[in-house]
């Protein structure tokens, strides 16, 4: 897959044409609380920001002009006045804004510690003007530890009685059914199992590839609700430029999976997460 504008441009008028609007999770889980899910087929565009967030408002602004209406997760580093109104448009244009977050990496497994970034940061983003009700973890295959367990902890949910972890709880709280489709290893896949696949290649993929592909497999399942996930950052106008991120992604991680099987440099190799946020 190569990751441009012009090709999200295609699928979300795909999308559009063939009568389906993505939803935000926010809307779905706050339909689910009040008892109004409902039976009709849905389908959430999800994007984790994790750099770039003059990019996550070129997809949002492609999004809105087809009538859709999706979920960005942002990495609370980003969340400053320097980008703050670059967010709020994305939210003007009908998109959720909401939290990527990492706090059990940023705690080192310690859930106290994590804890008190996580309610640091839900204010954080409150103060900017973007109400927190669902989340997605960030996974980061390079640490020790597991971001879902935030949200898998009883205390926790029980503190947010009222929010989701995507990649947790939220099937749960929803009480529906979907598949998650992601763009992981720059290519579009159904991940079979995502709230349990850690590290790399450790859980099964259904490679679909490009965004023609996504498109064939949401028609020929039409009784099927999906969550479509991919990172902002990686999109670019030119083909040229995305195909040469994409092989610079590719060598990268081609490196990284060899020095993964190293005993003593898992630690080194978090650089790597920092780097593909970049890519």
């Amino acid at each position: 897959m190569i990751f441009t504008y012009s090709k999200w441009d295609k699928f979300c008028e795909a999308l559009a044409k063939q009568n389906i609007q993505s939803i935000t999770a926010k809307e779905l889980l706050s339909n689910a609380l009040l008892g109004n899910a409902g039976n009709t087929r849905w389908i959430n565009l999800k994007h984790d920001v994790e750099s770039n967030p003059e990019k996550a408002l070129k997809l949002a602004q492609i999004e809105a002009s087809y009538g859709h209406h999706a979920t960005y997760y942002v990495q609370s580093y980003l969340m400053t006045e320097q980008n703050r109104s670059l967010f709020l448009s994305i939210q003007k244009l009908g998109h959720e804004v909401t939290y990527h977050h990492d706090v059990i990496d940023g705690g080192k497994g310690d859930m106290n510690v994590a804890y008190n970034l996580f309610v640091d940061n839900l204010e954080k983003f409150k103060h900017f003007g973007f109400n927190v009700q669902t989340v997605c973890q960030h996974g980061n295959p390079m640490t020790d530890f597991d971001n879902r367990d935030f949200f898998r902890n009883v205390d926790i949910q029980a503190k947010f009685p009222q929010m989701a972890d995507i990649m947790v709880n939220f099937k749960e709280l929803l009480r529906q059914d979907y598949v998650y489709i992601s763009d992981v290893g720059m290519s579009f896949k159904i991940v079979n199992n995502p709230y349990n696949n850690s590290g790399f290649n450790k859980d099964p993929y259904t490679v679909l590839g490009d965004l023609d592909n996504v498109m064939d497999e949401i028609n020929e399942h039409q009784g099927i609700n999906y969550i479509i996930s991919s990172h902002p950052h990686r999109y670019y106008k030119s083909f040229v430029v995305a195909w040469s991120k994409k092989t610079v992604f590719t060598i990268v991680r081609g490196i990284a999976n060899l020095l993964f099987k190293i005993p003593g440099l898992k630690k080194l190799l978090f650089r790597f997460n920092y780097i593909s946020k970049k890519l």
